[in-house]
């Protein structure tokens, strides 16, 4: 970990010795000589994962349509359309890359054992920051992938159900960010916690979405007010561990190897030195959004709490 790899182009390749195939398995993005996969390989899978999506959300809103009899808010056809989105394909995405980067979370584990174990240096040294950004790991590549694909799949019902302009921004500049980790590829190191675990507590937003009056469901929030305050809590706690302690530990060694790699002269930052500063911007911007989201979650439940009466 400490030294780094030899030269490799580390991107999305065409080479005659990565066949083309579906990739789902961490096995599957795997090869001999430690390349990437091949381009149509990434194309035919996120075709898959697209068609998945999008059948996973038909399949909730015939459940919800099935069980419409269940509650009065069931009945309504909006409603059972805006379920299926946030749960079939919102929480479910975000649980599928919490879970890819969790799987493969031993490889960035250098970040824990510097920041929380004292290990400093000796875990993360400047003299491997071509490696963290440079290598090719199996698990990061297949996060940015999945993650890309859901973005994508973002995007469009974002559009579709005029979310508004903020998060379209932000779903484009997250595909922008996603792209740039596969081609020319870079940070797989880092995606497994900016793109896979750090998500669960997106996934959960997801679900208490479902409360909102604006975004979910229209009087979910008074019809199951404990349930929507059990979520919001379990949102805070994974906000605050993710976003709030983690996050800034992570972004912190990026940053710093970010700044080493374009000081330095090796051959592979040529080809990426946009990118890298591109990350730097996007990283920035989502870190202001932490704070921004922090004060607005713990005003809005306070709010909440107080209208279920524990406060």
């Amino acid at each position: 970990m400490c030294k780094a790899d030899a030269p490799s182009t580390s991107n999305i390749t065409k080479t005659k010795a990565q066949p083309t195939r579906l990739l789902l398995s961490l096995e599957s993005f795997s090869s001999k000589h430690g390349d990437p996969p091949s381009f149509a390989s990434c194309l035919i899978t996120a075709a898959f994962i697209l068609a998945f999506l999008t059948g996973t959300e038909m399949t909730f809103r015939q459940f919800f349509l099935h069980f419409q009899d269940a509650h009065p808010l069931l009945e309504i056809e909006t409603n059972r359309h805006i379920l299926a989105r946030h749960i079939g394909v919102d929480t479910l995405s975000c649980l599928i890359v919490f879970a890819t980067g969790w799987w493969s979370r031993h490889v960035c584990r250098g970040v824990i054992e510097a920041a929380f174990f004292g290990r400093g240096s000796e875990a993360m040294p400047d003299a491997g920051h071509e490696e963290r950004l440079y290598a090719y790991h199996p698990g990061g590549f297949r996060v940015a992938l999945f993650f890309f694909c859901y973005q994508l799949k973002n995007l469009y019902d974002t559009i579709v159900w005029q979310d508004g302009p903020e998060f379209i921004f932000h779903h484009i500049f997250s595909l922008f960010t996603a792209w740039g980790s596969m081609v020319p590829g870079c940070g797989h190191y880092y995606t497994l916690f900016f793109f896979g675990m750090c998500e669960i507590s997106t996934g959960v937003l997801c679900l208490l979405s479902n409360f909102d009056d604006d975004h979910g469901v229209p009087g979910l929030g008074d019809a199951m007010p404990m349930t929507k305050v059990v979520l919001g809590g379990i949102f805070v706690v994974l906000f605050i561990v993710c976003r709030c302690l983690l996050w800034p530990v992570f972004s912190r060694y990026f940053v710093n190897d970010c700044f080493l790699a374009l000081k330095g002269d090796d051959h592979r930052t040529k080809s990426r030195r946009g990118w890298l500063r591109f990350f730097l911007v996007s990283l920035t911007g989502l870190s202001i959004l932490q704070i921004a989201w922090l004060g607005e979650i713990f005003s809005q439940g306070k709010q909440e709490l107080a209208k279920a009466g524990l406060l």
